[in-house]
């Protein structure tokens, strides 16, 4: 029924998940990468926070104290921006190269590596359809989408409101303290309000990190035909498969047929095998089967090997031997030297050559 109805019910294969990853379709969550760099930022700001606050004091100390030496004219003004600008830069640049180091290591770990894919960039323009459009609003991902968002902002508001509940005696107090001492308060009670907003995110974007992973399987899920057709896509169809292997045995065929005049023996049985052989000692320790055949094969090489007045000695068990040990390039084992030696010497004799 699944594979007539067209469902979706088997795995994606390696290989679809291999072309969704070049098209840049891979799980990824940005409620992830928003909680780690959000993260970061707090820990950086822990580290750094105290360096930077005690440049930014020692700035605004400067400026007081020189307060009456400045004037309004623009050139008296330069060095006083250009001295504000350097000590920002100095305070927030660390800071900004650790959130974009995060940023990017924490994008990386979600793709699984660098990924530079040009199909993102193509634009689509079904997008523009208005139908089309309105329509995704109705999908369930587009529900799941939104139910994410309320309950995200939801436990943002609950954290906010119970960090200044808890200080609410903590700004009655601010009425009485100095200015250092209040942006001192201020901070911290921004800072626990941070900290505590990225933990909350941080577990909503392990939740959406998994769902993520579970609706891109969904998605990459195949029917039985896609998965058959795939195979044959990469196996190659078993029809093509078998005339290319039948054509492979053709021109081996005619490869070996062609070899049998160089042989200096064909060893065969009276009707179904023969082997042909050449002993070269230049280019070989020992004899190398030429070629090899049973039946009809068999049948042309003897008759090859008798227009070109090869010797062909009809020796069963050897023949027979041979055929099924030694494949067509290869040199004899050694088992067979002693009676492939025989058959070679009785050559050499009958056409008086001598044996080296």
């Amino acid at each position: 029924m699944g594979e007539d109805s067209g469902e979706k019910t088997e795995e994606p294969t390696g290989h679809k998940l291999s072309q969704a990853r070049q098209k840049g379709q891979v799980p990824k969550s940005m409620e992830v990468s928003a909680a780690v760099v959000l993260l970061a930022s707090c820990g950086a700001l822990l580290v750094l926070g105290p360096y930077g606050w005690a440049r930014a004091t020692d700035y605004f100390r400067h400026m007081v104290w020189r307060a009456a030496d400045f004037s309004v004219e623009p050139g008296d003004l330069v060095p006083l921006v250009e001295l504000g600008l350097r000590e920002v830069l100095i305070i927030s640049l660390p800071l900004a190269l650790i959130v974009l180091a995060v940023s990017v290591g924490i994008n990386l770990f979600q793709l699984g590596g660098f990924m530079a894919s040009g199909d993102a960039l193509v634009p689509k323009l079904d997008r523009l359809n208005f139908i089309s459009g309105f329509m995704r609003f109705f999908k369930i991902r587009t529900a799941v989408d939104c139910v994410k968002s309320i309950l995200k902002m939801g436990l943002i508001f609950l954290v906010g409101y119970l960090v200044l509940r808890d200080h609410l005696d903590d700004f009655v107090l601010m009425v009485d303290m100095q200015p250092i001492a209040i942006a001192t308060l201020t901070l911290k009670i921004a800072l626990e309000l941070f900290v505590k907003t990225c933990i909350v995110l941080l577990i909503l974007a392990v939740m959406d990190y998994g769902y993520q992973k579970w609706q891109f399987t969904q998605d990459m899920r195949m029917t039985k035909q896609e998965v058959k057709d795939e195979y044959k896509q990469m196996e190659g169809d078993p029809i093509v498969k078998n005339r290319i292997r039948q054509a492979q045995r053709e021109a081996s065929k005619k490869r070996q047929l062609a070899d049998v005049p160089k042989a200096d023996v064909v060893i065969a049985n009276p009707e179904h095998y023969a082997v042909a052989l050449r002993y070269d000692r230049e280019k070989a320790p020992a004899p190398v089967v030429l070629a090899k055949g049973v039946d009809f094969l068999a049948l042309r090489i003897k008759d090859i090997a008798k227009e070109h007045k090869v010797p062909v000695v009809e020796n069963r068990p050897l023949a027979q031997a041979l055929y099924k040990a030694v494949e067509v390039g290869e040199v004899i084992p050694a088992e067979f030297y002693k009676a492939v030696a025989a058959v070679l010497s009785y050559i050499y004799r009958v056409k008086g050559r001598k044996r080296a």
